[in-house]
């Protein structure tokens, strides 16, 4: 009785998985969010330092201004890379229980920010690679759960809608930058 209940899950997952007009892999989404989550939330990082009152003259700004779009730069490659290489090993978002699902976007989140973070920062005097695992590691840790969750509700034998994803993937990361805008004002 239980291999037909489970069977009977299976075929009508395959069956929305088969009638969907635009499939994105697990690799492909998370490669996606990871993209998105290294490009807007540091970016809202640097426009904070950048309008910060007081923070230095034209020469100075112009300075930091460069530095900060070239982290933000590397910090979107190596999301994107890291993000895609993350959802290779992570599969079919429900082969696993919720629980195992949720921490293993942890130990994702984790990883992600360590990763992007320092070689995001590394070109900030060597120092900014652990300044940037310090910005990295709260957003992710935020962000990683929540797009897991989502992505598995909505994912059928591991493939998602294109729309779908594109709604999770730029909104989870568009709401953490406009959260670090919002901080203080």
């Amino acid at each position: 009785m239980e291999n037909r209940a489970a069977l009977a899950r299976a075929e009508r997952e395959w069956e929305k998985a088969v009638s969907m007009t635009g499939p994105v892999s697990t690799e492909d989404s998370f490669a996606r969010f990871g993209f998105w989550l290294g490009l807007l939330p540091p970016a809202a990082i640097f426009v904070r330092i950048l309008t910060a009152p007081g923070f230095g003259g034209d020469k100075v700004l112009r300075f930091w201004s460069v530095l900060f779009l070239l982290m933000n730069i590397i910090c979107c490659v190596v999301g994107w890379k890291f993000g895609g290489y993350l959802g290779r090993t992570s599969g079919n978002p429900r082969a696993r229980k919720w629980l195992a699902y949720v921490f293993r976007s942890l130990l994702m989140a984790l990883l992600w920010a360590l990763v992007t973070g320092s070689l995001g920062g590394v070109i900030g005097f060597f120092f900014g690679a652990v300044v940037g695992v310090f910005c990295a590691l709260p957003v992710a840790l935020a962000a990683f759960p929540i797009f897991a969750v989502l992505h598995r509700i909505q994912s059928h034998d591991g493939m998602i809608e294109a729309r779908d994803l594109r709604t999770i993937a730029i909104g989870i990361p568009l709401t953490a930058a406009a959260m670090i805008l919002a901080v203080g004002k």
